[in-house]
């Protein structure tokens, strides 16, 4: 378990909210777990462990395929063709799904998913695989993006033999991405359901937080639970890594969705792996001594967490102690702690993120690599831990191609093309204001529909080296949902900060031009000579902001 004062920890902890989750999953403050929670919890896992004999399987008068282990060397990372999640191992071999109980003996065999481990009746052959939680996709040699769930796949395992067999293996597969209740059946009629992935993708995974997760921790300490719907996402890191993209059942634009990457969306990821709404990502380089470095990001967003989903009630308001309104803006990239290499030590890009039990903070990090002797293995620690520890797996091989080239160039961490521009020189209308020397808007991007906002500001200089500093968010609006960009929400958020302030000229400027108010509702308009920046009518005192030069 972690320490509540990790420095890595993004979010306040707050006590209290742990009575808001006993209070919604019924549990009994330092109490046994009731047998409701129990039996959720119990079908997460989805294996029966035994110790009795092995009893052979029955079929439908055909012989069972099976792969000898050592035709399918475990994976310790997740790759195109390889996956895992808490339960099994997945892989895609001969356009099919092979699969075996983590739980299960080293020697085991591995068997088909689903009976024959393809993912229609067609048995289109399969290229790659990823698995979290109780969700599974698979591509198919079409593009054809394959989801289902793994919840009715239940296996019994002896921990001595390496015999194990299947109780129920059933994966209800499905093309029809887009399944919101009452509007698919006729959405779908106009638009084509069918998911694909981006072209030439440099890697894909889906994310399930359900019931092993339970629940998520806001960034102002409130605990979000949500134990039987749970978030379904697939992440999508595109061709030059500069870009994610995400998917959600609920949504029609498929990966129209678009998460900005670190240091301004200039991060250039190799790969991208993700479970339970956190994502992970890295790159790796040569620095002027020509020595490998890296650099490994992680965050936790979904499309509910970062507060796009219209149906669920979001404020930026700090105050709010209300359960289930989550608090937004969501949590930030974090920079995880570099992987110290010296000697023999060196990484490929192939990584893993696993959950491991409530919260977020219980994801486990790994990247595959040799140790300081060349041993193979793989780094890994706790999400916030400080420190990576390395395991080796000396029956796994690591292809030479899968390390970093010795004729990469030692110029350090290859940056993407700036996204984000400061518009200076901003004119305040109809108020003309004396005291204000100055207007910026800071770190703003006219890249379409994307969650956009978490770093932009709109900065006022005031007389005597006053500044104030308003954050400016975005939300999505509702027609996203059916794949229509709409107009994005937007609200400028006055910090409480500055109404507490004794500064005279603070008071009297956040009177005049906002009345007082700490989140005023505005519009962006993006024209290509300039950029306006409205109040919503009806909300606070009418202003506009207008930018007409731009200044990098």
């Amino acid at each position: 378990m972690l320490r509540e004062d990790d420095s890595l920890r993004p979010y306040p902890v707050d006590a209290k909210q742990d009575k808001v989750v006993r209070k919604i999953l019924r549990i009994k403050a330092y109490g046994p777990i009731s047998r409701t929670i129990l039996l959720f919890s119990n079908i997460s896992q989805r294996i029966t462990f035994c110790l009795n004999d092995y009893v052979k399987e029955k079929t439908r008068n055909r012989p069972i395929e099976r792969k000898d282990a050592n035709e399918i060397i475990i994976p310790c990372v997740c790759k195109s063709t390889d996956a895992m999640d808490s339960k099994y191992f997945y892989a895609v071999r001969e356009g099919r799904i092979w699969f075996k109980p983590i739980a299960a003996h080293e020697n085991a065999r591995w068997n088909l998913l689903a009976n024959n481990g393809y993912t229609n009746k067609k048995k289109t052959p399969l290229i790659s695989v990823s698995a979290d939680g109780d969700n599974i996709i698979a591509i198919d040699q079409n593009q054809t993006i394959h989801y289902g769930k793994t919840n009715k796949v239940i296996c019994q395992v002896s921990f001595i033999r390496p015999q194990w067999r299947i109780l129920r293996s059933t994966v209800n597969w499905r093309e029809n991405w887009f399944g919101m209740e009452g509007v698919s059946l006729i959405v779908n009629l106009f638009k084509n359901p069918i998911l694909r992935p981006l072209p030439n993708a440099r890697s894909i995974a889906v994310s399930h937080k359900g019931p092993d997760t339970m629940y998520y921790t806001d960034m102002n300490g409130k605990k979000h639970p949500d134990p039987y719907v749970g978030v379904t996402s697939i992440y999508i890191l595109n061709d030059d890594g500069t870009r994610i993209f995400f998917a959600d059942p609920w949504l029609h634009n498929k990966f129209g969705n678009e998460l900005t990457g670190p240091e301004d969306g200039r991060f250039k990821a190799e790969t991208l792996a993700a479970s339970a709404s956190t994502i992970m990502i890295i790159q790796r380089a040569r620095n002027e001594f020509g020595q490998e470095i890296n650099k490994v990001y992680t965050r936790f967003a979904d499309f509910d967490s970062i507060g796009s989903n219209p149906a669920l009630k979001a404020t930026y308001n700090r105050k709010n102690r209300l359960a289930m309104v989550r608090y937004i803006p969501s949590e930030d990239w974090i920079q995880q702690p570099s992987i110290i290499l010296s000697r023999k030590a060196r990484l490929t890009k192939n990584i893993a993120l696993l959950q491991l039990g409530w919260g977020q903070n219980n994801r486990q990090l790994r990247v595959q690599g040799q140790d300081t002797d060349g041993r193979n293995g793989y780094y890994h620690k706790n999400i916030y831990d400080t420190i990576w520890t390395f395991e080796v797996t000396d029956n796994i091989l690591i292809e030479e191609e899968e390390f970093l080239s010795d004729s990469i160039p030692h110029t350090g961490f290859e940056q993407g093309p700036k996204i984000t521009e400061d518009y200076k020189n901003g004119i305040l209308r109809p108020h003309n204001i004396k005291n204000l020397l100055d207007i910026t808007l800071e770190k703003f991007s006219r890249r379409g529909l994307n969650e956009r906002g978490l770093h932009t500001k709109l900065v006022l200089t005031l007389e005597n080296d006053v500044r104030l500093s308003l954050p400016l968010y975005a939300r999505r609006g509702w027609k996203s949902l059916i794949g229509i960009s709409g107009e994005n929400i937007w609200k400028l958020i006055i910090p409480d900060e500055y109404y507490n302030d004794e500064n005279v000229l603070i008071r009297e400027f956040l009177q005049r031009i906002f009345g007082n108010k700490r989140r005023c509702p505005v519009n962006v308009h993006e024209r290509a000579e300039e950029i306006r920046i409205t109040n919503v009518f009806g909300n606070c005192n009418r202003f506009e902001f207008i930018f007409r030069n731009k200044q990098i």
